[in-house]
């Protein structure tokens, strides 16, 4: 007798259980695609942004003015001047070139449409990389979206979806 009370519980428990599995499911095929979205559009936004410096930017001697160093992340604050003559001040991060001295030389490529927010020390590659992770980034993103929607449509087309998601 206590084997069919046993198996009463075991069936509403794996009931209960089916029901939070489908809401994972139910939420994620929502979530997941918006999110691939956002980083797709990073990755645009940096792989432009790399291909426009490496192809459009212009390349001037500087000064660094400033070096900041937090752990393993260092910035320099360099000046520099325009090939139309504008005094610039702004801060790069050397990715693989060595963390200069104030008053040292430096080279910098910067887009003339953004030289604040748009130069680079110019023995760094053009910043590809972020483009490269955030493409990985969107393209697991994306695989993950496709499983949850397959999912999702085969708790629906197998009939056994909880009573309350039934259209």
């Amino acid at each position: 007798m206590e084997t069919g009370m046993s198996d009463a519980a075991e069936t509403e428990s794996t009931r209960k259980t089916g029901r939070s599995a489908y809401r994972k499911v139910w939420w994620l095929r929502f979530c997941l695609p918006v999110i691939a979205l956002a980083v797709w559009g990073y990755f645009a936004t940096t792989a432009v942004s790399a291909y426009r410096l490496a192809n459009e930017g212009e390349v001037v001697s500087g000064v660094v003015t400033e070096v900041e160093r937090y752990g393993r992340t260092h910035t320099n604050t360099v000046r520099f001047t325009t090939v139309d003559g504008r005094q610039i001040e702004t801060t790069i991060a050397p990715e693989t070139c060595e963390l200069k001295e104030p008053g040292a030389a430096i080279r910098i490529r910067y887009l003339a449409s953004d030289p604040y927010n748009n130069a680079q020390d110019t023995c760094d590659q053009a910043r590809n990389e972020l483009s490269i992770g955030a493409a990985l980034g969107a393209l697991a993103l994306t695989a993950l979206s496709v499983q949850a929607w397959r999912l999702w449509r085969r708790h629906r087309g197998s009939g056994q979806l909880p009573p309350e998601y039934r259209i």
